[in-house]
């Protein structure tokens, strides 16, 4: 169990580490980073895992999946690839910490139970009360973060202010819902891959281990976040004219950006899945919740190493102590998977 943990520990920070790897990649613009991205790291970083993993059979495994559950799992991945596209909109509407807040709240929350009623795993009576218990004070220190954001966004005077037709209030109820939205999109990557273990389970049955085996249920997943991400993506660059960006003077760097964001975020969600298959039955339900919450560690750690924080003393204690409730909430949940 502890050698579980520990591969679930470097999931997270890699999967922690992915907003690092997302700045700075000019002269691209977004929509040509993010095509190239939707290529390299969505669609064909599975399958390269995958055939590493598993040996150039592994696509037979898929071939043997009935038809409906590919759909299901791909359709998981496109409503993701959606939700991925609100996250950003609904952070230009109600602010990154408050979006980031509900997001992972809702995420933590359909991404643990549904899968639970997927595969009917339920646990017991005593272990499901203290997941739920784990789940709500995950939720606080998830409120704390927010709270800190908020406060450090009004200690810089970028407080939004409001006009007199109600344009703020109309805007707040609209980034509200995307943001509602994206976490449920966050949890589908979840869901998705747990409907989409057959393969896996064929896989397995094949003699390949339950560990390598797991990598199969993310290129039937992103096959669809791959639709939802590229053409929009695609839409962009037409949209903009910015295909040029693909030989701006200095486009190199911004070409290995794109390779290394790909290997990291990939990386986080790979490592996850083998995390998840060495946990047991509850590893796609607990492992998730500790996935994310561990991971906004991490990111929250990049940031005081960045001096996101520097000048914010009260918001950066309040930070704190989200982050030692999160912690607290981490240790009920792993307490789960050993009862």
């Amino acid at each position: 169990m502890a050698a579980a943990f520990g591969v679930l520990l470097l999931a997270t920070l890699f999967q922690g580490s992915f907003g690092i790897c997302f700045k700075k990649y000019q002269p691209f613009s977004w929509e040509a980073f993010w095509a190239l991205f939707s290529i390299i790291g969505v669609l064909l970083m599975p399958h390269i895992w995958a055939f590493i993993g598993i040996g150039g059979n592994y696509f037979t495994y898929l071939q043997q999946t009935p038809l409906p559950m590919l759909i299901g799992g791909a359709l998981a991945g496109f409503f993701w690839g959606i939700s991925s596209i609100w996250y950003s909109r609904a952070i230009d509407y109600i602010g990154v910490s408050l979006v980031t807040g509900i997001n992972l709240g809702l995420s933590n929350l359909l991404g643990s139970l549904v899968p639970m009623a997927l595969l009917g795993t339920w646990p017991s009576a005593g272990v499901l009360g203290l997941i739920l218990v784990g789940q709500a004070v995950l939720m606080v220190g998830v409120i704390i973060l927010s709270k800190a954001g908020f406060m450090k966004r009004a200690d810089q005077g970028e407080e939004d202010s409001s006009d007199s037709q109600g344009g703020k209030k109309s805007l707040f109820m609209v980034g509200f819902i995307m943001a509602l939205a994206s976490g449920a999109g966050s949890a589908a990557i979840n869901i998705g891959a747990t409907a989409s273990g057959t393969p896996v389970g064929i896989a397995v049955a094949d003699g390949v281990s339950p560990m390598y085996a797991s990598l199969l249920q993310w290129t039937v997943v992103f096959a669809g976040g791959f639709v939802a991400n590229f053409f929009y993506a695609l839409y962009k660059l037409i949209k903009n004219h910015t295909f040029s960006d693909y030989t701006k003077p200095g486009c190199g760097k911004a070409y290995g950006k794109v390779l290394l964001t790909s290997f990291v975020w990939f990386a986080a969600l790979g490592v996850y899945g083998f995390a998840t298959s060495m946990l047991g039955d509850l590893g796609p339900a607990v492992g998730w919740v500790m996935f994310n919450g561990l991971a906004l560690i991490v990111a929250n750690a990049w940031g005081f190493k960045d001096g996101e924080w520097t000048g914010f003393a009260k918001a950066r204690n309040v930070a704190l102590a989200g982050n030692a409730v999160i912690i607290v909430a981490l240790v009920i949940l792993g307490i789960t998977n050993v009862m």
